[in-house]
């Protein structure tokens, strides 16, 4: 199993202190070329998709760690940079309804937007400190764009998640039913005669 020495770790907390002391600098002097006319996601669905998100990658690294597969080990760096590639989301934001857009083209994040603004998360000692320099710069920034946004010059909005899926859905069942011609798909039954009880 791989061990951590002593040089090994004060490398990774100097780089992380660096990081850290470089950090508010390098945000201020990135600002974004275009004007986003988008308006910042309510703060808790982005932390809730970050969970998400957080709890698969720390599954994968727990898989690398105990089989010391590399396969693990690359799957959950992958998962970390790639993440937002696929229609600018990842399966946190896919739940919770959020996309990752381009704010120079206007389309979802492709595979190099991705990986522009997930890179800090996989430098090692940088990325401990950037899990809470980032998380507390998207609570302050009016748009809520952290340091890996304004590399990538992206923005997290509202878009198509898992919400919309299941309501796209229930309108196509309700459709299809529609077209049979029974509500709801189901027959109707057939009403009894009404019986009428004359008066001896």
């Amino acid at each position: 199993m791989f061990h951590l020495n002593t040089q090994a770790i004060v490398g990774f907390a100097g780089l992380a202190v660096s990081f850290t002391v470089m950090y508010p600098l390098i945000v201020a002097k990135l600002s974004l070329s275009p004007a986003s006319p988008y308006a910042k996601v309510d703060l808790r669905r982005r932390l809730y998709a970050a969970t998400v998100d957080g709890l698969l990658v720390v599954s994968i690294f727990a898989l690398y760690w105990s089989s010391l597969s590399i396969a693990f080990g690359a799957s959950g760096v992958g998962y970390v940079l790639f993440r937002d590639s696929i229609h600018g989301r990842s399966l946190g934001k896919f739940l919770f309804g959020l996309t990752v857009v381009n704010l120079q083209t206007g389309r979802p994040a492709a595979a190099r937007d991705s990986l522009t603004r997930n890179v800090v998360f996989v430098l090692p000692g940088a990325n401990i400190a950037a899990v809470f320099l980032e998380t507390r710069t998207l609570a302050r920034d009016p748009q809520g764009q952290r340091l890996g946004d304004r590399l990538a010059i992206t923005q997290v909005v509202d878009g198509y998640g898992a919400r919309e899926l299941v309501k796209d859905l229930q309108d196509l069942i309700e459709e299809i039913a529609a077209q049979i011609g029974t509500p709801n798909g189901r027959r109707r039954r057939r009403r009894a005669p009404a019986r009428t009880d004359r008066a001896a």
